[in-house]
């Protein structure tokens, strides 16, 4: 029988923490073939089975799930039987039918394995971890603008050699407003520095609760997410970052009154809308393509019922409401609708909300960005989002 002592668990348990968190933000998709996935998704499953079959032995025994727990997992497992019952018929082989499985075992274990992790660990323990991936993530993401910018054409891995003609010329050009675009597809972390932006903004919300020994060390931080942001070329990342200033403005100054606060920014929104739109906006491939698959989505009510109601899977389902075909349709409202259907979409926002009441209205920090870069762009299958809801809980 194995006897350990409550400080060996939590040690363990913390070195799993240090482990999984930092495979979160080791992702350099271009040593992988673009699977931005391949580092944190086998470490996720290799730790997730280790602590499951450590559950049968006593120093590793978690207390009871909650009445809450259970039914939102029994909701969540009806739902993914039922689904994969539609499924299988689109299925050619068992590949693809396991690799929906995982997706959905990727995020469930992101934010209860990570939450398990966490219980029972110092509030202290938990900021020296946070401060661990901070430094972590400005040290990756500066590697991966550094590159981006002296090497704009290192990761070139496109199906189409035209559009790497395209970029290569583009990017020799150099940074311009007319060749900006061609600087955000050499990331080596993601597919584009779209996504990039999109990550950072998660270590944001988590930065905005550490408690650092001097302001200017959290001045000094605040400042270097800030030049990352910018200098991914993510415009959604830079707008959220742009209103998470404003926030912080408006909650920190009582003696502005918040509504004239808050019309004043509606107004200054619209007024830069009508200035940029003819300039910018509707002459922008990016843009246009964002109108378009909003738009697609009323391909909703054309569809028959079950692909309404349960999707078509993982694998194909990010491209059936997109703004051309064999699109991805990289809106998470258009790749949920597409992969789980309506039901699915219900049970994936409802697992936010179940998140945010276990977790508190910290979460919303990390929900509210992910929801607007999502308007955009955003992966819904990230784990960092799910793994930094059940952290930042404990901040």
């Amino acid at each position: 029988m194995i006897r350990l002592s409550a400080k060996s668990v939590e040690n363990l348990k913390l070195s799993s923490l240090y482990i999984l968190s930092s495979s979160i933000v080791l992702r350099f998709d271009f040593l992988f073939g673009g699977a931005n996935r391949f580092v944190p998704f086998r470490v996720l499953m290799l730790l997730t089975l280790f602590w499951f079959f450590a559950q049968f032995f006593e120093p590793f025994r978690p207390s009871r799930l909650s009445k809450a727990t259970l039914f939102f997992l029994s909701i969540f497992l009806l739902y993914f039987s039922l689904a994969h019952l539609y499924w299988v018929d689109s299925m050619e082989s068992l590949g693809p039918f396991l690799r929906n499985q995982f997706h959905f075992v990727y995020i469930l274990a992101g934010y209860f394995l990570t939450n398990y992790l966490a219980t029972g660990l110092s509030k202290d323990q938990i900021q020296t971890l946070v401060k661990f991936i901070i430094g972590l993530v400005l040290t990756v993401v500066s590697l991966e603008t550094s590159l981006r910018y002296l090497m704009p054409t290192l990761d070139l891995n496109s199906e189409s050699t035209d559009y790497l003609i395209e970029i290569y010329t583009g990017a020799q050009q150099g940074l311009s407003l007319d060749t900006f675009y061609f600087f955000k597809m050499s990331s080596v972390m993601f597919f584009d520095s779209n996504y990039v932006g999109a990550f950072l903004l998660i270590f944001i919300a988590l930065h905005l609760f550490v408690d650092y020994r001097s302001y200017l060390r959290r001045n000094l931080v605040s400042a270097i997410f800030l030049l990352l942001i910018f200098f991914t070329l993510s415009r959604a990342a830079i707008f959220v970052t742009g209103l998470w200033l404003a926030f912080n403005f408006w909650d920190s100054r009582s003696f502005v009154p918040k509504w004239v606060f808050a019309i004043i920014c509606v107004m200054a929104s619209i007024l830069t809308l009508f200035i940029i739109q003819d300039n910018v906006a509707f002459t922008d491939g990016s843009f246009i393509t964002k109108i378009q698959i909003l738009e697609g989505l009323s391909g909703f009510f054309e569809q028959d019922l079950p692909t309404a109601l349960f999707g078509l899977g993982y694998e194909v389902g990010g491209y059936l409401y997109s703004y051309m075909s064999g699109g991805y349709a990289h809106i998470h409202l258009a790749i949920l609708l597409g992969e789980l259907g309506l039901i699915g979409t219900l049970i994936y926002f409802a697992y936010w909300y179940f998140i945010g009441i276990q977790s508190g209205s910290k979460v919303l920090y990390i929900f509210i960005p992910f929801f607007i870069v999502g308007l955009s762009l955003a992966d819904p299958w990230e784990v960092g989002y799910f793994w930094a809801s059940a952290i930042i809980a404990r901040l």
